[in-house]
């Protein structure tokens, strides 16, 4: 059943197979829907920085100032230099095609458990509570790459393939409803051992993501605090051990489905020996902001010197290749909901709340609490902040960057050429050319 899912591709590609299984008959009782949510998952960890396996980490953090490839290649450059064209392969296929295959494949669970009679209520409940939560993830980061696109809810490719762009701001109204639909779907306990799966907290962790990027301080605050204040989760004491799978401080992680590696990121981002250049390095600027002392400098950095020169590079992840199963990806992390109420509770004025968060996490790396007084102070703390502790990890600093609007501030010096444009990724080309509803992004 789940093949039968997992054989669709991007719409602009092919039609439905023909005789395929309506997702009604796929789902004909609880094992059978759940292999085909199962074949979701799967397929985000499948591919080698695909859109739900390295991709948004990779190339926001190109994009901003996190990275630099340190072998030229033409794709890889337009991302580093913010000179991305419609026709680059990479976002074609890892940034839109990957992200829409997924959502297709989420629609057609949906769908399928929508018209079912022989799936059990819990059964139907948890999976609709995930898949929801999947596409809500999905098109977050897809509106932070392109900004409106297209809101696709069905697996009708006529429909799918003549719709225009949702602006971004439906679409996030949309998503923080499937998220409290999810919320209420969901219960407290994971269905597999781990978190492996959605529950109701992570269901909460994302709103409170959703509600952070729309400046909603209050619903914020609530939702993170859901998070913190449940019991189930704890800051892991050790930043080496933060990335491992089952951490106590993973609120959604997912299994690695590719023989011989863990992830893709610890794959391609540690070289393979001590006599290769890491393919991606940290920029400066980066390097500079962790405080001396920070754990996080000496634990998530790695380091290779050839040639005289010293490399930096991600090493969250520590594991390049092998089989044992070690590290799982993460998602979503209990430092970001502290990182998140802190945000939230300074700007609803609650300087001793909101410093207090952020001492949790500072704590954590071997930092003093922070020394910053006043809103603006201890604003511009947190935000520092995020960016060492939410690093090259699912384009958070990218992300900041644009909600804060200080992209072009900061970016405009390192960037030559530097549009304030640039902050939207183009709509592919090919998209464009199948689907004439669409239109594309300025300056591209």
């Amino acid at each position: 059943m789940v093949v039968a899912l997992c054989a669709c591709k991007k719409f602009v590609e092919v039609s439905p197979p023909a005789g395929q299984s309506s997702t009604s008959q796929v789902f004909s009782g609880d094992a059978d829907a759940t292999a085909a949510m199962n074949g979701v998952y799967s397929l985000m960890m499948g591919s080698n920085f695909g859109f739900g396996d390295g991709a948004v980490t990779l190339y926001f953090g190109l994009s901003a100032d996190e990275l630099y490839n340190t072998t030229p290649s033409p794709p890889v450059d337009q991302f580093a230099q913010n000179t991305l064209n419609a026709n680059n392969p990479l976002l074609v296929t890892n940034c839109w095609g990957d992200a829409y295959s997924y959502l297709y494949q989420v629609n057609a669970v949906l769908e399928g458990l929508s018209r079912s009679t022989g799936v059990s209520a819990p059964v139907k409940a948890q999976l609709t509570g995930e898949a929801d939560c999947v596409r809500a993830f999905c098109y977050l980061y897809l509106t932070n790459l392109f900004g409106d696109v297209p809101y696709e809810t069905s697996t009708d490719y006529t429909l799918n393939g003549t719709m225009p762009r949702t602006p971004r701001d439906s679409i996030y109204l949309l998503s923080i409803r499937d998220l409290l639909n999810a919320q209420n779907l969901l219960t407290p306990a994971y269905p597999t051992a781990g978190p492996l799966k959605p529950n109701k907290w992570t269901a909460a962790a994302l709103l409170a993501r959703f509600y952070l990027y729309e400046s909603d301080w209050a619903d914020a605050d609530a939702e993170s605090s859901k998070v913190i204040d449940s019991g189930v989760y704890h800051l892991e004491p050790d930043p080496n051990r933060i990335f491992l799978a089952y951490s106590p401080e993973a609120i959604w992680q997912m299994a690695p489905v590719v023989p011989g590696l863990n992830t893709y990121e610890g794959y391609d981002f540690i070289p393979a020996d001590s006599n290769t250049i890491p393919a991606y390095a940290l920029d400066t600027g980066l390097l500079n902001a962790f405080e001396p002392g920070d754990l996080r400098r000496t634990d998530w950095l790695g380091q290779s010197t050839i040639a005289a020169e010293t490399y930096y590079y991600p090493f969250k992840y520590k594991i390049q290749s092998g089989n044992t199963h070690v590290e799982n990806y993460t998602l979503l992390r209990l430092a970001e909901q502290y990182l998140i109420r802190a945000e939230a509770r300074a700007e609803e004025g609650n300087l001793g709340g909101a410093a207090a968060d952020l001492d949790s996490v500072r704590l954590r790396a071997g930092l003093p609490p922070t020394s910053a007084t006043g809103f603006s102070g201890l604003l511009a703390a947190i935000l520092h902040e995020r960016r060492v502790e939410l690093c090259f990890e699912w384009g958070h600093r990218w992300c900041d960057l644009r909600r804060s609007g200080q992209a072009g501030v900061v970016l405009s010096s390192l960037k030559p050429g530097w549009r304030d444009l640039d902050t939207l990724y183009p709509i592919p080309l090919s998209q464009l050319q199948a689907n004439t509803s669409l239109s594309q992004n300025p300056g591209y």
